[in-house]
């Protein structure tokens, strides 16, 4: 066997799963924003919906709740709120609960449409050197919606983010993408715009 077909190969090997979806859910990256004033009050995460309608509603009442158990202490990290509570704790005066609502939680992985000519023109120093192998492509889209404890919507932001992202074998999400850092994004965009919006009502 030649070094070149060798080369092509071992190149094939590592894109060999060709193109996958999955689903952004987690872990949450830790929160990368911080209140510039915390709100005088407690907050309580009501609700968390998921209604993308490619994902079926088993996957979705499942989403739900892991993300519910995720943004508890992400909301407590990022100081929004004097505290953070969860039922069956009450609310009362100036309290908010907190509804979030995931329309799009969608991601999908390609090969790089370098990769294969650039590994095998540098003899897979691309690789090792961390050149792009795949292309993972985002689509989140997000609602946060603020209600005091009579139900009434006091503030609400919706985010999207459309993203493509090069991996190399030497980035952390090359192994196992989960979308952790785009979702995390997008939520603590939510939080930030929502509480400066309940601050200036």
């Amino acid at each position: 066997m030649s070094i070149k077909t060798y080369l092509l190969l071992a190149v094939l090997a590592l894109s060999a799963t060709g193109c996958v979806s999955f689903t952004p859910t987690g872990p949450l990256a830790p929160s990368q924003q911080f209140a510039s004033k915390t709100l005088p009050y407690a907050a309580m995460l009501d609700s968390v919906e998921v209604s993308d309608p490619k994902i079926n509603e088993d996957q979705q009442r499942t989403i739900a709740d892991q993300l519910s158990v995720q943004l508890v202490p992400h909301l407590q990290r990022g100081e929004y709120f004097e505290k953070v509570v969860t039922f069956p704790a009450k609310l009362q005066g100036n309290d908010v609960t907190l509804h979030f609502n995931f329309a799009s939680l969608r991601a999908r992985r390609t090969p790089h449409p370098a990769y294969i000519p650039g590994a095998l023109a540098t003899l897979t120093m691309w690789i090792w050197f961390n050149g792009p192998i795949y292309v993972d492509s985002y689509d989140i889209a997000a609602e946060l919606t603020i209600k005091d404890t009579n139900g009434k919507v006091l503030a609400a932001s919706t985010k999207m983010l459309k993203q493509d992202k090069n991996t190399g074998l030497w980035d952390k999400d090359y192994m196992f993408p989960n979308g952790a850092k785009q979702l995390s994004t997008v939520i603590d965009q939510l939080i930030s715009e929502s509480t400066q919006r309940l601050q200036s009502n």
